[in-house]
């Protein structure tokens, strides 16, 4: 019973919206309103403040992300339901309970679990997304791109099945999270087939990367 509240106090924490909070605050504004829609460390970046993203993707690395983990090693004696921790708290993150199941990316709270579980392969991956951002200067590509190669990562390391399936289900959350949020999100009517590459390519609705980061709702 103590390993099943774990799980769930993992998705409680990870469902902390503290990228909205900040929004709120400080700007008086939904940040679910402005650019990509996400509730997350690169929106409050352009929307809100460079110095305040930072604090924030400590938190969500550290707190949202690492700590469940931690915990459930701590205290689970079962490998799996340390993954299920993992995955509960970036489900929280992308899935808030607080904010009617909305939510972020999940990319830093992905740090944070596989700064525990697998540290070599995000230590790869983010070399590879440092690398590409130098070359083209597009974040969103080259993380999908990272995170894509995690699980392939994870069996050329030899890591342990529950660590592998882990590298499986976080890409498959990402990838999931791409392609169906922020629906109407640019406030037209846009067939699925058209967004649908371009979401998880580029993890936006339209072709312009400006356009989708600066975007704003009208009235402003």
């Amino acid at each position: 019973m103590t390993e099943i509240w774990i799980v769930v106090l993992a998705y409680l924490i990870g469902s902390i919206p503290m990228a909205y909070l900040i929004g709120r605050t400080l700007k008086k504004i939904d940040i679910r309103r402005y650019g990509s829609g996400n509730v997350g460390t690169s929106n409050i970046w352009v929307h809100v403040g460079k110095w305040v993203a930072i604090p924030l993707a400590a938190f969500d690395i550290f707190v949202k992300g690492a700590f469940p983990v931690y915990l459930a090693q701590e205290v689970a004696t079962n490998s799996w339901i340390v993954v299920l921790a993992g995955l509960a708290t970036v489900a929280g993150h992308n899935w808030s309970l607080y904010l009617k199941f909305t939510g972020g990316r999940g990319i830093t709270v992905v740090l944070g679990v596989l700064l525990v579980l697998a540290w070599k392969e995000l230590a790869i991956g983010l070399g590879i997304t440092l690398v590409g951002w130098l070359i083209s200067r597009s974040s969103a590509l080259w993380v999908g791109i990272s995170v894509a190669l995690i699980p392939v990562l994870s069996v050329v390391f030899g890591e342990p099945l529950y660590v592998k399936v882990l590298c499986v289900a976080l890409l498959v959350i990402a990838a999931v999270k791409r392609v169906m949020s922020n629906r109407d999100a640019t406030g037209q009517r846009t067939s699925w087939r058209n967004v649908f590459l371009q979401r998880l390519i580029y993890d936006r609705d339209v072709a312009s990367r400006d356009d989708w980061i600066y975007r704003a709702p009208p009235e402003t």
